[in-house]
């Protein structure tokens, strides 16, 4: 085991583990040929605030998705994004992996996401802003859903979306489950340390920052 843990706080290395023990693999989901970088980079703050460890981001026809610090605030240095080049190599991963797909579509047949069962590992699937989910997507698809409307509008922002679509799956997983965070003992533990060590890092950096600032107040610089 490496040294990380000893260089954090006791408060950080606490809210590290409790992270951690909140963290799933088996609930995911997939970004779909977002035309806006900056709404990839929404969406990762949003799963990492739901414990949502992977991430699938197929890349869309505008410019490649790239990190923006200040819209995740660094979540995505948390996360495991997955690239892919096509939506079908995407969710036939995820299908062979045992998940179900469930795509947002608003159709007749869409369900809400409180009829849908999260027993079991679920990816939901998030399309282009602009055309939603693509038709190969929807062809692989076990369910679509769609988030009820109350107003005039029919459509929400898709960060907005994928929040208030987590907030309700992490609901269903614990009343089906029991629990939401479901890491194997190895896993949890593997994925700890990573933590650590990234936290360590962000506190060395910090630090170095701190002082070449105190270095320039002094000298006039």
């Amino acid at each position: 085991m490496s040294e990380g843990p000893g260089f954090l706080l006791p408060v950080r290395k606490e809210r590290i583990d409790r992270a951690v023990a909140s963290r799933t693999r088996t609930l995911t989901v997939v970004l779909e040929a977002f035309c806006d970088p900056q709404n990839v980079n929404a969406v990762l703050r949003t799963c990492d605030a739901f414990g949502v460890q992977e991430v699938h981001v197929v890349e869309g026809p505008m410019k490649p998705f790239d990190r923006n610090k200040k819209i995740s605030q660094n979540a995505d240095k948390w996360l495991d994004v997955v690239r892919w080049k096509d939506t079908a190599a995407c969710l036939e991963s995820l299908r062979a992996r045992g998940f179900a797909l469930f795509a947002t579509h608003l159709d007749e047949g869409a369900a809400g996401l409180a009829e849908l069962s999260f027993a079991g590992p679920v990816a939901l699937v998030f399309g282009n802003e602009h055309r939603g989910v693509s038709d190969e997507a929807r062809a692989r698809a076990d369910r679509t859903f769609a988030i009820p409307m109350r107003g005039f509008v029919q459509s929400l922002n898709v960060s907005v979306a994928v929040a208030v679509s987590l907030a309700r799956a992490v609901e269903r997983r614990e009343a089906e489950r029991g629990r939401h965070g479901d890491l194997g003992e190895a896993e949890a533990a593997a994925l700890r340390e990573r933590f650590y060590l990234l936290a360590v890092k962000q506190r060395t950096r910090i630090a170095k920052a701190e002082r070449a600032a105190a270095h320039r107040a002094r000298h006039g610089r």
